[in-house]
């Protein structure tokens, strides 16, 4: 899933459902995303908070969740690469 923070104007909160049942709950800011809740066991995806550059992305192992930021480029956008990946 690909979703332009810099376009977003309110927030809003999704959940992700992945394999074996795993569910992590994301909320998506203007200029921000985080996870929310996670039923992993000891969360620390949801302890990382909410990230607004690119320098670190938020990583759920037990759910296989990446959350990474990439910048915005100038030129046509790659839509080809994924912003959240889940294995």
């Amino acid at each position: 899933m690909s979703i332009p923070l810099n376009e977003e104007t309110e927030e809003r909160i999704f959940t992700v459902k992945g394999e074996n049942g795993c569910v992590n709950e994301i909320e998506v800011r203007p200029g921000s995303i985080g996870i929310l809740s996670a039923d992993c066991p000891d969360r620390l995806c949801v302890r990382q908070g909410f990230i607004s550059d690119t320098k670190l992305p938020i990583t759920c192992l037990p759910n296989r969740l990446v959350i990474q930021l990439r910048p915005v480029s100038s030129a046509a956008e790659d839509t080809s690469l994924p912003d959240v990946i889940t294995y």
